[in-house]
């Protein structure tokens, strides 16, 4: 992130109301605020190596720093290499906060997890380097030091074989034709790793190896000359590498149909194979498991809650609520501020966690997995969530926040204050997220159409702009037992003034994974096929116009199915109080509803009254 003139302005105006050192993340373990500010100038920053017991000894891990900000200038200790680029981080992050104006503070900080990464699915969808190189600097921005480059996969073979150079032929791979060179493959791990990232490359096998069987005509992977060349292949992208610096290999083996399933000799083989050259082998859970090997694999835990049964496995922690692809941006505040990750077995096993970008159909653009996909918004609140932890893992709150009544509520709304002030860091990205825990809703179970005052309303006060009813993955965050068939969401509007606003609005919640083949497709004129209505003071809000009604094929790219990449609709409020009402039947995968006003000025929200 670069400090320019124009961000400077916005950043001094957008902090009047709050300090930079109260809007860092991630938030620092130890924070003091002193009195005074400087003016950001990296030549008086001093470095130094941390005397014992700075920080604590408690503290003393890898990435461990301190940082003191007076008028005159900064001192950062620390032990490594590691904690003074995390101490660097963390004064930029100042300066940019504050207008180039860092905060005279004290900070003490070190990371609650080992590793923190992002995974990108370059398989299915290429991503040019160029723009696999320009999100690097945003991981170091939040103290991600783990990228997990998914390579291969049934759409693709992306790393080039000069063994095997069928595996790119054009004719061998799908959606893109577009392939990393050796050459490149290595410089991007270079540049990674000068920003302190660690790149952890996967080619997935013995599973989603379409690609794979096509270029050398094989039906099925348990083939006798699948074993050698599988081999080879590991031998040559194994001499690209430097264990030092590249220390993880990741074998994939998750989801192996039978015809795909190898012998568990030949896959142990190549596990040993690559472990006397150095590597950790690294497969997910579940996933085939090798038999026989002289250590446990890593695993890299990917449904559900399955790292509570993760024994004495050192694992990595990915369960599906770190899948972004599946959910809504608005959906990421609760997982971020009440799930531990990497939460369970012997703390030497708690590698770490990481969430991934699946962008498994289509895209017709490289940009668009960016655009359809909460990247930036993921990036600070997973940053913060892997690098502060949390006290407690909270499933009940997974897809959705606590009633604001409830004093664990401020916990959410703290880290949304923090995430909104970093939207401005990036005038240039998609940055997919509003306020949303100032809305008040309640929910009404019943399948009668009834007018507002007459619903039988809750009693819980539900404060999000996503609500999920029902979660598709994690029932422990329920709303409701769904007996009903049919719930009913109302707030109370009122507006200082008669005015025309923008109001978001979605009650499909595609993911981008399957989500339209999984789920009953968009109808013209309905804003879902379940019969879901949205009305303002009675009156019915018609759905927009949509570019593919009916599609259903994973292989025709969305366009405007997610919510926040098409414009907002724009509604009449009166002066005093309105009454937005939506009506959500149950039916399909997903049963949520997104509703909520972008820009809040002059508009304050209530629950319906019971």
């Amino acid at each position: 992130m670069r400090l320019t003139l124009a961000l400077s302005l916005a950043l001094a105006a957008a902090t009047l109301h709050a300090g930079p050192l109260d809007e860092l993340l991630p938030r620092p373990k130890e924070a003091e605020a002193r009195a005074g500010q400087w003016v950001f100038d990296a030549a008086q920053v001093r470095e130094e190596v941390a005397p014992p017991g700075v920080p604590p000894p408690s503290a003393q891990r890898p990435g461990a720093y301190e940082l003191e900000v007076g008028p005159e200038g900064a001192v950062i200790r620390a032990a490594d290499a590691e904690g003074r680029r995390y101490a660097w981080a963390t004064l930029r992050q100042l300066a940019e906060l504050g207008g180039g104006l860092a905060p005279a503070c004290r900070i003490r900080d070190w990371p609650a997890l080992r590793w923190r990464g992002l995974l990108h699915d370059t398989g299915r969808n290429f991503q040019p380097v160029a723009q696999l190189r320009a999100q690097l600097p945003l991981l170091a921005a939040y103290k991600f030091n783990l990228f997990q480059w998914h390579i291969t996969d049934n759409h693709g073979w992306r790393l080039q074989s000069l063994r095997y150079p069928q595996l790119q032929a054009p004719e061998n791979l799908d959606r893109s034709d577009g392939f990393y060179t050796q050459a490149e493959f290595k410089a991007l791990i270079a540049y990674a790793h000068g920003l302190g990232i660690t790149v952890m490359p996967e080619f997935d096998l013995p599973g989603h190896t379409l690609t794979f069987r096509r270029a050398f005509g094989l039906k099925r992977m348990d083939e006798p000359r699948v074993r050698q060349i599988v081999s080879d292949l590991l031998d040559e992208y194994a001499a690209l590498l430097d264990p030092k610096v590249t220390p993880f290999i990741h074998l994939g083996s998750d989801e192996v149909q039978a015809h795909e399933r190898v012998p568990d000799d030949w896959l142990a083989g190549w596990v040993r194979q690559l472990e006397a050259k150095g590597f950790r082998v690294v497969a997910w859970g579940p996933g085939q498991n090798p038999k026989g090997l002289d250590r446990p694999l890593a695993r890299q835990y990917w449904m559900g809650r399955q790292v509570k049964r993760a024994g004495n496995e050192p694992y990595f922690d990915s369960q599906s609520g770190y899948y972004i692809n599946h959910v809504d941006p608005l959906e990421l505040l609760a997982p971020a501020a009440y799930q531990q990750p990497c939460a369970t077995g012997p703390e030497a096993n708690r590698l770490g966690a990481i969430f991934a970008v699946w962008h498994d159909d289509a895209a017709a653009d490289p940009r668009d997995v960016l655009a359809m996909n909460p990247l930036l918004p993921a990036l600070a609140l997973y940053g913060d969530a892997f690098w502060a932890g949390r006290d407690a893992d909270r499933m009940d709150l997974y897809g959705n926040l606590p009633d604001p009544r409830d004093p664990a509520f401020a916990q959410a709304a703290d880290l949304e204050r923090r995430l909104l002030a970093h939207k401005s860091l990036h005038p240039l990205a998609p940055f997919p997220y509003w306020r949303q825990t100032d809305l008040r809703w309640r929910l009404a179970e019943t399948a009668k159409d009834l007018p507002f005052a007459d619903l039988p309303w809750g009693e819980r006060v539900i404060a999000q702009g996503t609500v999920y009813p029902q979660h598709f993955f994690y029932p422990q965050s329920n709303l409701t037992d769904g007996k009903a068939g049919c719930v009913w969401l109302g707030m109370v509007v009122e507006s200082d003034a008669e005015r025309d606003v923008p109001l978001y609005a979605d009650f499909m919640d595609y993911s981008r994974s399957e989500g339209r083949a999984r789920d009953l497709p968009l109808a013209q004129g309905q804003w879902n096929a379940k019969g879901a209505r949205l009305l303002l003071n009675g009156q019915a809000i018609p759905p927009p116009r949509w570019a593919q009604p009916g599609v259903r094929s994973r292989e025709i790219p969305m366009v405007d199915e997610p919510w926040w990449v098409r414009p907002p609709l724009v509604v009449h409020l009166r002066k005093g109080r309105n009454e937005l009402l939506v009506k959500l039947p149950r039916k399909g995968w997903k049963w949520s509803a997104t509703c909520f006003f972008p820009d809040t000025r002059g508009l304050t929200f209530a629950p319906p009254e019971r």
